[in-house]
């Protein structure tokens, strides 16, 4: 079984994205929010490689699951023992940008 840990950007995004729910007055969209973005990386425990390959990237390692219009991207060690979750981000958002202050 995997240990899958998040990086510290990937909980600081979540915590924007739920952030900005309750700001606009979706506080119900928000709390069911997280619980479904912590369904979708559950299972990455027992079935690291279950994401598809992120296209921009093309690495077998970097993979990303999907949750409405939500891409959590994590990276798989070589030996399937450890997942480590990069991000999570809007899929209006171009993944190569994220980070380098473009809007």
């Amino acid at each position: 079984m995997a240990r899958v840990r998040p990086t510290e950007q990937a909980p600081n995004e979540l915590d924007a994205i739920i952030e900005y729910y309750e700001r606009v007055g979706a506080s119900d969209f928000a709390e069911v929010f997280e619980e479904k973005i912590i369904e979708k990386i559950r299972p990455l425990e027992q079935f690291p490689l279950m994401g598809r390959i992120v296209e921009e990237i093309g690495d077998e390692a970097i993979r990303e699951v999907l949750y409405r219009n939500y891409r959590l991207v994590y990276v798989v060690d070589s030996d399937k023992e450890e997942v480590d979750v990069l991000t999570i981000f809007h899929s209006s958002q171009q993944f190569g940008s994220l980070g380098s202050g473009e809007e």
